[in-house]
């Protein structure tokens, strides 16, 4: 009974160290060869970073300072967002940026 309820303990251990720690983020190079392939396509992108999420056309990659700056289609909002702090980035297909532009989504 004893070896038992170790065994619990430490399944039941291992299962909440799992949830504290955070996903792995991308690597860098995969980060800035979705953000290159971005502006050459002029295509919007979906980040996200910092338990945010952000989505719009990149206004300027700045690899100096390396930081990204995102303005959402509608042109009303914008962010800097750090290479470092980006957990995901994906393109965004053309009818989800006409849908947000339009207020649908």
């Amino acid at each position: 009974m004893k070896k038992i309820s170790r065994s619990l303990k430490t399944e039941q251990m291992n299962f909440s160290m799992e949830k504290s720690v955070p996903p792995a983020p991308l690597e860098d190079e995969r980060i800035i060869e979705i953000i290159q392939q971005a502006l050459r396509k002029k295509q919007g992108v979906h980040v996200i970073f910092s338990n945010k999420s952000f989505t719009g056309d990149i206004v300027k990659y700045d690899q100096e300072r390396r930081q990204l700056i995102v303005k959402n289609f509608k042109k009303s909002m914008s962010t800097i967002i750090r290479i470092s702090e980006i957990q995901k980035i994906s393109l965004v297909p053309n009818n989800i940026r006409i849908a947000q532009q339009k207020g649908e989504v």
